[in-house]
């Protein structure tokens, strides 16, 4: 029997990579009734949705190439190889920001997605939906109420396919695409344990489940990774299925390597694509009912500006007619911004299965310090999907808030069994680190042109902490994460501190701001540039033109507090049901957590 499922699996796979193909001439001859713009988070998710419930057909362009089929294809596939991901421009646009003009100048990395699954097929995996009071203001910011929280958490059911043997939570969803899972990994449960501890112990709450009735306290994460060990990103969960599924793959083309140069207008009615292949061919892809552009928070504005859609006078500026004034493309960017506070430890850490050695180059990152243990985690996850390698460990985190006043969390944690150097290296060291950020800054950003050549990456700005009150929250954050990390559940576990170092003035508001300024990093959750209210209606469609919509983490109002894939999915399959004139039920039944005394306590 196990022999016969691997054979249909593998048949399965076969069938699927026929209805992924390069951009061609033939491509472009097709008649489809939608052209979706990027293969990503939601590309695949409304590709999935358009063939399979809409029954349409459909034209998915990918300017990356696949997730499946190269020699290192298990980096997208492997959970606990993440940062290859992060760090190899091969599968990532590998944009950086602008100089920062308030963390001193520097310029931050922000990786996006260049591959099918787009950025879900590089992300941490962890899977959090933010908090239902985020989705209320949601519901004010775009004018709608089904936006509110009692409008989107069926999507999320709808999209989830959650592995927990329990089956009862109003919150979860069992049946859906996106499998989503916890992990308890052996070699560092205790570890992880202690720092769940330690958020106790610093007067903190449990919570049970930071997607269900209370966001804040500190506990288990969730994650999109299956029961086979894998990364469930959208080309998994979404994509792959509906490939292998006969009758819905023949309405689906996949285009992988296809650059979206402008879109095609006729009149005020957008008409299709203009695209280049990997060999510099360019091709015009039409679609007979839309055009979705699903190239996430810095693509789809940049899209819409290269073919005349946004600001009219600084599209000017770089020689672009204005086809539609439409000022706020590209504005209102969003990012979280954060920061890590690490300690070597005595024992018990990540380090002897990550490790490497400097000074081979490009190789490094396979010269792993003790080759034996890699071998062996490799070997379990390709033959059992089980291991270290098959978590992000992300395993364990928080969210509280930073101060009275607050309603609820605006501080998360992601909790990390190993130190780094920078963003992506790790220590040659037992160490342990709480990756800490705030969730709801004022700051605003842009995402703007450099020139009018579309392959010119573009000017990215988040503008991090430009007020005083994402100072103020930063500082803050900083305060609180130091008190949790000094609590006895580490005691065990800590050596001394190794960043801030162990001679830090940390009762110096002003040495406390200049650090975070030098040593803070970018979330990745470039979002919002493309807001509902503002650029698309809501339900994703430009202001002012036919026959185009944005559907992607750009057409957030304002970022949630949290991750943003889990969001991102489940706005795409609320807008695919809306395409057809379909909503889900309100869920009335449920609530969430709001303290008490929210006003006048932090905790």
């Amino acid at each position: 029997r196990g022999e016969e499922a691997l054979h249909r699996r593998s048949r399965r796979h076969r069938v699927a990579s026929m209805a992924v193909r390069r951009l061609s001439a033939a491509v472009a001859r097709g008649r489809h009734d939608y052209v979706v713009v990027g293969a990503g988070s939601a590309g695949c998710v409304m590709a999935h949705r358009l063939a399979k419930e809409h029954e349409a057909s459909v034209l998915l362009l990918e300017a990356g190439g696949s997730n499946r089929g190269s020699w290192d294809s298990w980096k997208n596939l492997m959970p606990a190889a993440l940062t290859f991901n992060l760090a190899n421009n091969k599968y990532n646009w590998d944009f950086h920001t602008v100089p920062q003009r308030h963390l001193d100048g520097r310029r931050l990395h922000e990786p996006r997605g260049k591959i099918l699954g787009g950025s879900s097929s590089l992300n941490a995996m962890a899977y959090i939906r933010g908090h239902a009071l985020d989705y209320e203001r949601w519901a004010k910011e775009i004018g709608s109420e089904h936006w509110s929280y009692k409008h989107v958490l069926p999507y999320f059911r709808k999209a989830q396919r959650h592995l927990d043997a329990d089956t009862s939570s109003p919150y979860r969803g069992f049946d859906g695409p996106l499998a989503v899972s916890r992990k308890r990994t052996a070699a560092v449960r205790a570890i992880n344990d202690a720092f769940v501890k330690a958020g106790m112990q610093a007067g903190y709450a449990h919570t049970e489940d930071q997607n269900g009735y209370q966001q804040e306290g500190f506990g288990q994460m969730d994650m999109t990774v299956n029961d086979r060990g894998v990364r469930s990103s959208t080309a998994e969960a979404y994509l792959w299925p509906l490939l292998a599924d006969g009758r819905a793959a023949s309405k689906v083309t996949v285009a992988t390597r296809s650059f979206a140069n402008r879109l095609l207008f006729d009149g005020h009615r957008v008409v299709g694509v203009e695209a280049t292949d990997e060999n510099g061919n360019t091709h015009k892809l039409l679609a007979e009912r839309e055009v979705i552009l699903s190239a996430g928070a810095v693509g789809s504005p940049q899209l819409l500006m290269l073919s005349g859609v946004g600001d009219a006078e600084e599209l000017k500026t770089h020689g672009i007619e204005a086809l539609h004034h439409l000022p706020d493309v590209g504005k209102n960017l969003q990012d979280h911004l954060e920061f890590y506070i690490q300690y070597l430890a005595k024992h018990t850490s990540l380090y002897p299965y990550a490790a490497t050695l400097p000074g081979f180059g490009p190789l490094s990152k396979y010269m792993f310090r003790q080759p034996w243990r890699a071998l062996t985690a490799g070997a379990m996850w390709l033959l059992a999907g089980t291991g270290v390698s098959a978590t992000n460990h992300f395993e364990v985190g928080g969210f509280i808030r930073s101060a009275a006043g607050r309603q609820h969390p605006d501080i998360q944690y992601h909790f990390i069994p190993g130190c780094v150097v920078g963003q992506l290296e790790f220590l040659p060291q037992h160490g342990y680190q709480a990756h800490c950020g705030t969730l709801r800054p004022t700051s605003r950003g842009t995402v703007r042109l450099a020139s009018k050549d579309p392959r010119a990456a573009p000017l990215i700005d988040p503008n991090f902490l430009a007020t005083k009150e994402d100072v103020v929250d930063m500082r803050n954050a900083f305060k609180l994460t130091m008190e949790i990390m000094r609590q006895p559940a580490f005691d065990e576990f800590r050596l001394r501190p190794f960043e801030p170092a162990e001679d830090f003035d940390h009762k110096s508001d002003a040495a406390i701001d200049a650090w975070i300024r030098s040593n803070s990093h970018s979330g990745y959750h470039l979002s919002c540039t493309c807001a509902m209210g503002r650029v698309v209606d809501a339900e994703g469609k430009v202001l002012g033109l036919d026959g185009v919509r944005v559907v992607d983490a750009s057409v957030m109002p304002s970022m949630t507090s949290g991750n943003l894939n889990a969001p991102t999915v489940m706005l795409a399959e609320k807008i695919a049901d809306a395409m057809r004139g379909k909503r889900l039920p309100a869920q009335e039944d449920v609530g969430w957590y709001e303290p008490a005394d929210w006003k006048t306590q932090q905790r």
